[in-house]
């Protein structure tokens, strides 16, 4: 609860920074709130300061409430025609407010790792290990942003030889052990057989104000992390194995997104005890269909850009 009180405070700090005016606002409905609460206890006494909160505690129901509602988002939503009353889209929305590049740069693949460190902890992976296995595979990490580069979350994902992952199903192998010997550098990775979804995050996960947002920010990193899978790795005929961690009932939730279920536990290391979810035999039509599932819902906010391998180790090679 701390926490979450931190987290909003944070964020209303953060609006009146960019918004000097929201001060005087803010300023202004105190004294307006101050004014009537007297008023009340002037001629309903305790009657009418229990009125007056309980009117305060309402009305921002009753606003999250309406703006829930506006935000529902249909599977089979159409735009071929106009909006139903309460579903119609801002200008903010038509202008897409977030963005995805894929591969990231250094900055930001350092901003994430420090946002990482933050969030887990004792329980992150060492950020020279993180930067090291960005630089090995940079096109694995897929960030969410703003047009002002604002971090809203981030997944990456790892490929591994199979012989070696399996070495950590049967408890064989640690983690560590298991990014030292059997994770697969950039152009190698391509070719592997299993992906591992290593970390899904979402920065908002604290503020149950932004659950609605949260949800289309989840949406948009699982449409683009499936949009960089399916550019970049290959397919064998059998498929490739889809693997990934649930580390909390979020996390677990978000990995249902990609359509993995529960196949086993984690048997060493930190996250020793927690489900390990898999979805074996993966082609690309399969991944495809979650593509387009959630492109169709998502992309009116969000640009998602995806260089090609090609494009991006051309701008490595000096002039001659």
């Amino acid at each position: 609860m701390w926490e979450q009180l931190q987290q909003r405070l944070q964020l209303r700090l953060d609006q009146m920074r960019k918004h000097p005016e929201l001060i005087l606002l803010y300023s202004l409905a105190f004294v307006g709130y101050i004014l009537t609460m007297k008023e009340a206890t002037t001629k309903l006494g305790v009657l009418g300061i229990l009125a007056v909160v309980a009117g305060t505690a309402f009305i921002p129901y009753l606003a999250a409430r309406l703006r829930d509602a506006r935000s529902i988002e249909l599977p089979d939503d159409k735009d071929d025609g106009p909006a139903p009353f309460g579903l119609l889209r801002s200008s903010e929305e038509d202008d897409r407010p977030y963005l995805v590049r894929i591969p990231p740069s250094t900055a930001v693949a350092y901003d994430v790792i420090r946002k990482a460190q933050e969030v887990f902890q004792s329980d992150a992976i060492d950020p020279e290990e993180d930067m090291k296995a960005f630089f090995s595979d940079p096109y694995s990490l897929i960030c969410l942003q703003d047009s002002d580069d604002n971090i809203f979350g981030f997944t990456d994902y790892y490929a591994f030889e199979k012989k070696h992952f399996k070495l950590f199903l049967q408890g064989d192998y640690g983690f560590d052990d298991l990014l030292a010997n059997g994770l697969l550098a950039h152009p190698k990775a391509r070719k592997a057989k299993v992906v591992y979804l290593a970390t899904i995050l979402n920065l908002s996960y604290l503020l149950d104000s932004m659950r609605s947002e949260r949800m289309r920010q989840n949406g948009i990193l699982v449409w683009a992390t499936v949009s960089a899978i399916l550019e970049y790795q290959e397919f064998p005929p059998e498929g490739i194995d889809l693997y990934g961690i649930g580390w909390d009932t979020g996390g677990a939730a978000i990995l249902k997104m990609f359509e993995l279920k529960p196949a086993g536990k984690v048997m060493r290391g930190l996250a020793e005890g927690k489900w390990i979810y898999r979805r074996s035999g993966v082609h690309r039509q399969d991944l495809v269909a979650i593509r387009d599932r959630y492109q169709k819902r998502y992309e009116r906010w969000c640009e998602l850009e995806i260089r090609r391998c090609a494009d991006v180790a051309s701008e490595a090679v000096p002039a001659g």
